[in-house]
């Protein structure tokens, strides 16, 4: 059972989270086997034990005897605590004698189009600097994004070589870039991706079965979504609430929002897109013997419910160039329903499948299937340097002091003047306690001030020096910001931090 208190990133450089400890992963593995194969539901029509032997065998082409684990991620540039989940699956399933996975969300939308890298400068400070990689349609799903050509792999190489100096050498980014300009296709740039990355993770004991979401989710599992939209939807809805409700979150488009219903259209959970557009949401209006899709407003087809039941690839062909595919919530829920025995989440992922398992009860009127938690913190390789958030807020304090206290940052300023000073400043005192007339108050404050700000044009270099430090301590404290990162692309890193990393995550098991 995951306690989700323990649910938190790891503060240490090096830290791991594996929740629960890795001791009772064989268990938990074991009981989500059996608590599957009693399940005796049925998908559009056909049992759950064989939309599961189906779903396995287009994974893997084994029995379903054969435990498998899975984890998923977008095809981005994840950081080394996304890449932990790849190398606790291997770790766990070479130990546990079962198979990895891991599931490529390419159905999703990518949040950049760049890579983020650590620039350092003369200065030896650092700075973040975003390098161009893909050129798609903003909104548009990593699914069918045209490959880098070897033209432009050299460009972002010569690019990284600016940027990062000789520093680029000592990272693995040199090799992920080899498996860009080498990859011969066919395929999309996700392919191109997953290639370059598998040169890294083979050597480093990372690399799982590769399945795209595109590929592998369909069939029985999404033909059901459509044939009972209104109640998957109840089920849904119910489930956001009750997570609302334990959680004590307010807003009721937190963390999700809910399936909609209006005028006979009900709101799946699934997406419907054409390549190289934004995702839209899929909605489903019954008709008779038929449903009509609609991407949000437009209607984009009607599918037989007979051949939808029949071959659900087979009728979606109908909706070219419309393709369906799973959001989030859904695809765990085909994941941990059909396609493997343990999912391995990361921390946000772990949080928000509780909605899944209220979706299991509800839904499917089963118990849900466990799942485990990994992730790691490995921070970049740069080097801190010495300023830090308090002496930025001392420096700005003193910025401001300077201007209403100069005597105490010059002590060489003139003796006739800091008497005056000194006498408006007891007169001041002397007014304000007595609550002397308003008119005269002000009129000494200005004079206070006047004082001060001649003080200060007197004293040019020493407003100067006050906020050059203020800069510097600024642009210090915003490099240590950046050293202490830990989401940049773990080919940033150098080989021997992720082999540390693996072997510590790999010993656990």
């Amino acid at each position: 059972m995951l306690r989700f208190d323990s649910l938190q990133t790891p503060p240490d450089d090096g830290g791991i989270l594996l929740e629960p400890p890795p001791e009772h992963w064989r268990a938990l593995l074991e009981q989500n086997s059996r608590l599957l194969s009693h399940s005796s539901g049925k998908l559009a029509g056909v049992a759950m034990g064989e939309v599961r032997q189906q779903v396995r065998s287009q994974l893997l082409g084994i029995g379903a005897d054969t435990r498998i684990v899975a984890a998923g991620h977008q095809p981005e540039f994840v950081h080394p605590g996304v890449w932990a989940k790849h190398v606790a699956v291997r770790a766990f399933t070479g130990a546990a004698g079962a198979s990895g996975v891991d599931l490529v969300v390419d159905n999703d939308s990518p949040r950049s189009a760049t890579l983020r890298v650590a620039v350092s400068g003369d200065d030896g400070l650092l700075a973040v600097r975003e390098v161009p990689f893909t050129a798609a349609p903003a909104g548009s799903t990593y699914e069918g994004r045209t490959p880098l050509t070897t033209t432009r792999v050299e460009e972002i190489r010569q690019d990284l070589a600016v940027a990062l100096g000789k520093n680029l050498d000592d990272m693995l980014m040199p090799a992920y870039l080899d498996g860009l300009a080498k990859w011969a296709g066919p395929g999309d740039a996700v392919d191109q991706h997953l290639a370059a990355r598998l040169r890294i993770d083979r050597d480093l004991g990372a690399d799982l079965a590769e399945h795209r979401v595109s590929k592998v989710v369909g069939g029985p599992f999404v033909a059901d979504l459509l044939l009972n939209a209104d109640r998957f939807a109840d089920a849904y809805n119910k489930s956001l609430a009750a997570y609302r409700k334990e959680q004590e979150i307010r807003s009721a488009d937190r963390p999700l929002p809910d399936l909609g219903r209006v005028s006979g259209r009900i709101e799946t959970a699934l997406w419907a897109y054409q390549p190289l557009q934004r995702r839209r949401r899929l909605w489903i209006e019954p008709k008779g013997d038929a449903i009509r899709c609609y991407a949000e407003e437009s209607a984009i087809g009607d599918l037989s419910t007979a051949d939808l039941t029949r071959d659900f690839a087979a009728a979606a062909e109908s909706l070219r160039p419309w393709v369906i595919r799973p959001r989030a919530l859904t695809l765990t829920l085909w994941a941990r329903l059909l396609a493997c025995d343990l999912f391995v989440h990361g921390i946000g992922g772990a949080k928000y499948d509780r909605i899944t398992d209220g979706i299991f009860r509800r839904y499917h009127a089963c118990e849900p299937p466990g799942y485990v938690c990994v992730s790691a913190t490995l921070r970049s390789p740069w080097p801190m340097v010495p300023g830090t958030i308090d002496d930025l807020l001392a420096a700005r304090r003193r910025v401001r002091d300077w201007r209403f206290n100069p005597q105490r940052y010059c002590p060489d300023l003139p003796s006739s003047i800091l008497r005056e000073r000194e006498q408006l400043i007891q007169r001041s005192g002397e007014l304000r306690r007595a609550q002397g007339p308003r008119a005269e108050r002000r009129e000494v404050f200005n004079a206070i001030r006047a004082v001060n700000a001649g003080l200060v044009e007197s004293q040019p270099d020493v407003a100067r020096d006050l906020a050059d430090r203020c800069d510097l301590l600024a642009r210090e404290v915003e490099s240590n910001r950046i050293a202490g990162g830990r989401e940049y692309f773990y080919a940033l890193q150098p080989r021997q931090r992720l082999d540390e990393l693996a072997d510590q995550i790999a010993r656990l098991f």
